[in-house]
């Protein structure tokens, strides 16, 4: 899969998260649209968790979420 025409995306998330302020930022849009590889694409270039929530068991979803932060920290 090719990633193009994101620029202005991208821009736009390096402008938040270079900003002096906690930022909370939603990524929204149909299935398939390239969501997901906006967000790898930035993570590239900073350091941070990507975590993808599924339909699964909340108790499930807390304990992928505890071993993600444990690796990363």
């Amino acid at each position: 899969m090719e990633f193009i025409n994101r620029i202005n995306e991208l821009k736009a998330l390096n402008f938040r998260y270079n900003s002096n302020r906690a930022e909370f930022i939603v990524i929204y849009g149909r299935r398939r649209v390239g969501k997901t590889e906006l967000i790898k694409q930035f993570m590239k270039n900073h350091e941070g968790i990507i975590f993808t929530g599924r339909e699964e068991s909340e108790k499930i979803q807390l304990e992928r979420l505890s071993k993600t932060l444990g690796i990363f920290f």
